[in-house]
Order: C-alpha cells, then structure tokens, then sequence
C-alpha cells in the first residue's frame, strides 16, 4: 500500500514536467516562426530543433522544420514527414495547417503524383475564410499545373466572395480568365467590379484596358489607359510612357487594332 502510495507524487512530478517542457517547447516554436518570417532561418531552424528536443511532437516545430527543410530537393522527404505529422496534429492552426497541405500539394505535383496533390488540397475546402491571399494563389497555380483550370477558378472566386478588395487575387483571376480560360467577357467584367480607381498597382489599369477594348468596350478602356498614364506621369521615379502604351492608346480612340492580351503583358 505504501509503495502505491509513493507513486501518485511520482507520477504528478513526470505530469508537472510534460507540461512545463510542452509550454517551453512552444514559446521556442513561436519564436521560431517569428524568426521565420523576418527571413532569418538559420536562426529559426535552431530555435525549431531545440522546440523539438523538449517535445518531438511540437506542431509548430514540425511545421516550421518541415516548410524550410521542403525548400531543399536534398531534404524534401524528410519535410514531406514532418509536415505530415504537423497536419495530423488537432492544435495546429488552421493558417499553419492550410500552408502546410498547400507546400504538401506542390512537392507532389512536383513528383507528378496527381492522386496526393488533389487530396491534399480537397482538405482545405472550407476554409477560404482563414486562407491568406498568398497561399490561395499558390494552391490555384497547383491546380493549373494539373491543367484543372476550372478548379483554379472555383478556388479564386469562393475566396473572393469573402476577401473583396484583395488586388493580388483579383488580378490573379484577371490573368486566369484572360490567358488560360480565353474568357474575355468574364475578364472584362472582373475590371468593371473593381475599384481601379484606387489600385495601387498601375499595370492593373493597363490590362484592364486592354481587356475591355478586346471586348469592345471603348468608353472604359480609354478611361483605364489615361488613369495608367496619370499614374505613370505623377511618379515621382516612373519614366515617361514608351511608344507601345501610346500606340495602344491610340488604337482604343481609333477603335480598331488588336486587343487582345498575352502572357507578356502580365
């Protein structure tokens, strides 16, 4: 009785010190990934190794392991497991989980594995409402590379519907109507949603020009190409525009030339 009595206090002293290694394990990670972020990866990877070394189940070390060790030909298979292991962890979050399936998804249309890519990304359905506009991107780009174009933009515009005003994306879906689904009317009616009139980035405005003079829509075009050259003029850096923008400019008030845009152009 009193040798079972001996070991309760034991067996709370090896408790008290799992949780105090899983706590220390996962400031390190935190760290880590911070450290990440600011491109500083040596200095992550030492930080995610110790994480490890306190707790060899620590999700964000697995995570943050495995996504720099997967930039790596040499190291992949080893990635490819611990981001495995990472993703079967239920207090992984969500961001880390989605970044991990989508890295997990490239390797394996990399490998021309097609079966492993598309289950793997079938796990992030439902879940554009946490998906960065990056990582969203990086999984419609998988998509094409399967020449699953349609797929690519079900992905684009189920994350739009909750992420208007996302430039990068919209422009992106821009680009996949224009060049790879050869849908111009889509194309031009994307341009007519957006506020271009606040678009930070200038190029957006001359391809949508583009896109509405291929669908004869001149009036917009013409309004879209002068904004371009506004911008472009009030830079305090940006050089003046060159003969092809004016050129195009004139074959929008002539209402006649070819519009069309291409892969040069984005």
């Amino acid at each position: 009785m009193r040798a079972r009595r001996g070991i309760y206090p034991a067996l709370a002293v090896i408790f008290f010190l799992g949780v105090i290694g899983c706590g220390r394990s996962r400031a390190l990670s935190e760290e880590g990934l911070q450290r990440l972020e600011q491109g500083k990866q040596t200095s992550a990877l030492e930080l995610f190794d110790r994480a490890l070394r306190s707790n060899a189940q620590e999700p964000l070390a697995l995570y943050g392991k495995g996504m720099l060790l997967s930039e790596e030909q040499i190291t992949e298979d080893i990635a490819l497991t611990m981001l495995k292991q990472a993703v079967q962890q239920g207090d992984l979050k969500e961001k880390y989980r989605i970044r991990a399936l989508v890295r997990i998804a490239e390797i394996a249309v990399k490998r021309k594995d097609k079966d492993e890519t598309l289950q793997n990304l079938s796990k992030i359905s439902g879940a554009m409402r946490v998906i960065d506009g990056a990582t969203l991107r990086r999984m419609a780009q998988i998509y094409l590379q399967l020449k699953e174009k349609d797929r690519a933009r079900e992905v684009v515009t189920a994350y739009l519907e909750t992420h208007a005003g996302d430039e990068e994306t919209e422009y992106f879906l821009l680009r996949l109507y224009a060049l790879e689904l050869k849908d111009g009317k889509s194309a031009a009616k994307l341009c007519g949603k957006v506020d271009w009139q606040k678009s930070r980035h200038p190029r957006y405005l001359l391809n949508c020009s583009r896109v509405t003079a291929a669908v004869n829509d001149y009036t917009t075009a013409l309004t879209l190409i002068d904004l371009y050259l506004k911008r472009q003029a009030g830079g305090a850096a940006a050089p003046g525009p060159d003969k092809a923008i004016n050129e195009l400019r004139e074959s929008i008030v002539r209402k006649r030339g070819k519009f069309d845009p291409v892969e040069a152009d984005f």
